[in-house]
């Protein structure tokens, strides 16, 4: 499944947006919503992808996150010539969210 970034912008909330990790540099950005993974496009229905993962993140400002996480799924069983297995290898880290927005306070604690 597919959503447009337009409409992403509309929602009050997403619950987690996800950068999967491609070839050690290549972006390409998912959302989860009500339990179901859609990929994200732009207005022509290209994926939303980069090399930098900055600018990928930037693309959220202003919206509500719950989660932003990196994905990155490893092909090392198969580069050494292990059979795949059935096994999930995924990594997510969180980079981003609510866990990480400033909290009122928070201002007169850093200074």
């Amino acid at each position: 499944m597919r959503i447009k970034l337009s409409e992403l912008r509309q929602l009050k909330f997403i619950e987690k947006v996800i950068l999967h990790c491609h070839d050690q540099s290549l972006y390409i950005v998912s959302v989860q919503m009500d339990n179901e993974e859609r990929y994200v496009t732009d207005e022509r229905g290209s994926f939303l992808k980069s090399f930098n993962k900055l600018s990928l993140q930037r693309r959220f400002n202003g919206m509500t996150v719950g989660e932003m996480v990196l994905r990155h799924q490893s092909p090392y069983d198969e580069m050494i010539g292990l059979p795949q297995e059935k096994t999930d290898n995924t990594l997510e880290v969180l980079i981003g969210g609510e866990a990480y927005a400033p909290q009122p306070g928070d201002a007169d604690r850093l200074n």
